[in-house]
């Protein structure tokens, strides 16, 4: 069977043609770096050793070099040096001669004898060397940085003209609504809006029209606070919604958050910020108990507002209206929370107010019940006290979002918590220790010159990386009181009810201000009596629930958080696993690097 496939001679030929000119990893060996340097290129080339392959070809190799004796060669020396140079220099051996030295070869020198520089050699140790023994960039990198927080902790701190607080009548109170989903804390919110004059009637004909036509009647006044199209679609509060309005006594800032357990990163972010909250209660049968029994976030959210610092709360009982305001069931909700929040998430007083957020009873006017003739509940957040801000300590503000980058500009928001900032201040962000400009600030009343306690929009102006600031970071000073980032900390927390004990080595996620970062537990130092802080027991082996202890921990990268005696906001943390607050706890030390 003849056919135009058997002419096999000719595909012996194409594999031995292909071979000569395929990549060969062996041949670019440490060596070649001998070649790149002048010695290298100055160094005569050894004769090719003899080739145990002598069949013939119709392209010579490319490794064969011109012998040392005989005629000279047509093709310039040059173009055989390039063409030989990667093959050649890995047949050659280091000189056994420590005085001789790399030159252009004299007459009469010995063309078989490669000569070296010092360098020559670094450069092929380095290269034969194993990756992880070489020194990274990330190693100067860390050492650079270093340097710099030295310098910076180590300026002088500019002196500061005299802060002149401005004359306020009322105080400022950041208040943090949050609850189980579908407990209808926006709902609630925005009708109090609406009572307090707020949001005008007009724009809440028009929510409910839109809401009506997307099959949504209900949600009108939840869509005074819930102004995105897809928190709107979807029925859920995904970010918080930031509002203000004023009382008898104060100034509120209102943050609404998120109920949802997807969301809660940024339930924990509103609720860094807050000095008080609500708690929303779903007073409709069987609702609570899924809120509160059934793995809810009713529980999680009160753990979270005692861990995060909040002290003050008041516990809105809502829809009501659907149980015909049933004091039997207000008072079983009344009893079975306050057990909870006074004995596991350690809030004092906790007050309850009855509440009905889609009818707006007892919100701004007092409801006439029989078995209730207390506050409504405009009146309860009247009485929350503000606290005094810490406008003369060393300047802190955690930035909660980015809202505009670019090369030489940056648009961030956050929260003062400590000092005081205005314009063409010079100030650094932490951990990326990225120097800048204030170009502009301003808070929620436009004033330019904005104190502790604060919620500030600033402009700043510098060199800014991609990435290089994002929620989490923190905006502070030159001087001996700045802050300095850090991976690993001391830590007292307390642990919650979980299922599985935390033992060494356990991963988990740090929460603290607006920062979110994976973190592990490296030590378990010891496990402390909670009523008078004795040591029960020096390196436990695992961490029960309910057990208090002192632990050591480290991030995957720098962060900025510090002790709690320097900063309160900065120095509560919180640990998530599995998608449940494990622990919560305050930072003792920060452990820098020598």
């Amino acid at each position: 069977m003849d056919d135009d496939y058997d002419d096999y001679d000719d595909y012996e030929d194409e594999e031995e043609s292909e071979r000569l000119y395929s990549y060969d990893r062996n041949s670019l060996s440490a060596n070649y770096y001998t070649y790149l340097t002048d010695s290298g290129r100055n160094s005569p080339t050894p004769p090719a050793p003899p080739s145990s392959n002598t069949a013939p070809s119709y392209y010579p190799p490319v490794s064969t070099a011109a012998p040392t004796t005989g005629p000279a060669s047509a093709v310039p020396s040059s173009i055989v040096r390039n063409l030989t140079a990667p093959s050649l220099q890995q047949q050659q051996k280091p000189s056994k001669n420590p005085n001789s030295r790399p030159s252009t070869p004299q007459a009469g020198s010995n063309l078989n004898t490669p000569k070296r520089t010092q360098q020559v050699k670094n450069l092929q140790t380095e290269a034969a060397s194993p990756s992880g023994s070489r020194v990274s960039s990330e190693v100067d990198l860390s050492t650079f940085r270093r340097n710099q927080l030295q310098n910076i902790a180590k300026a002088t701190s500019v002196p500061r003209k005299a802060v002149k607080p401005r004359a306020v009548e009322k105080d400022l109170i950041n208040l943090i609504v949050v609850g189980h989903v579908d407990a209808g804390k926006s709902t609630l919110m925005g009708h109090l809006l609406h009572d307090l004059e707020v949001v005008d009637t007009r724009t809440i004909d028009k929510f409910r029209h839109e809401a009506a036509r997307n099959g949504k009647a209900s949600f009108a006044y939840a869509w005074v606070l819930d102004e995105t199209e897809e928190e709107r679609e979807r029925g859920v509060t995904m970010d918080i919604g930031r509002t203000s309005f004023e009382t008898t006594n104060h100034r509120i800032v209102l943050l609404d958050a998120p109920g949802h357990k997807d969301f809660i990163s940024n339930m924990i972010t509103g609720t860094s910020q807050a000095d008080a909250a609500i708690l929303v209660i779903n007073a409709t049968t069987g609702e609570f108990e899924t809120g509160f029994e059934n793995g809810g976030q009713t529980k999680e959210h009160a753990l979270l507002l005692r861990s995060l610092g909040v002290t003050q709360l008041v516990v809105a009982v809502n829809k009501l209206d659907t149980v015909d305001w049933s004091m039997d069931r207000f008072e079983e909700i009344r009893n079975n929370l306050t057990v909870f929040l006074t004995r596991q998430a350690g809030f004092s007083k906790p007050k309850f107010v009855p509440v009905s957020g889609f009818t707006g009873e007892n919100l701004v006017k007092r409801m006439d019940l029989r078995w209730y003739d207390g506050p409504c509940l405009v009146e309860l957040i009247d009485s929350f006290k503000a606290q005094a801000p810490q406008s003369d300590g060393p300047l802190r503000i955690g930035i909660s979002d980015v809202l505009k980058v670019s090369s030489n500009q940056l648009v961030v928001s956050g929260k003062i918590e400590s000092g005081e900032v205005e314009k063409d201040d010079k100030v650094y962000i932490m951990p990326s220790v990225t120097a800048a400009t204030v170009k502009e600030c301003a808070n929620n009343d436009g004033w330019e010159h904005c104190f502790a306690g604060d919620f500030i929009l600033l402009t700043l102006q510098g060199t800014f990386e991609p990435e290089s600031v994002q929620a989490g970071s923190v905006i502070v000073r030159s001087g001996p009181d700045t802050l300095i980032p850090a991976k690993k900390f001391e830590v007292r927390l307390v642990v919650f009810e979980i299922a599985t004990p935390i033992i060494k080595g356990a991963k988990s996620e740090l929460y603290s201000h607006s920062l979110c970062m994976p973190c592990t537990f490296t030590k378990l130092i010891h496990t402390i009596n909670k009523s008078n802080g004795e040591v029960l027991k020096q390196r436990p082996r695992f961490l029960a629930k309910g057990s208090t202890a002192v632990v050591e921990i480290e991030t995957e990268h720098d962060v900025a958080i510090e002790a709690f005696t320097s900063c309160r906001a900065f120095g509560r943390v919180t640990f998530r696993s599995g998608g449940n607050t494990i622990a919560a706890g305050i930072v003792e030390k920060v452990i820098t690097p020598q």
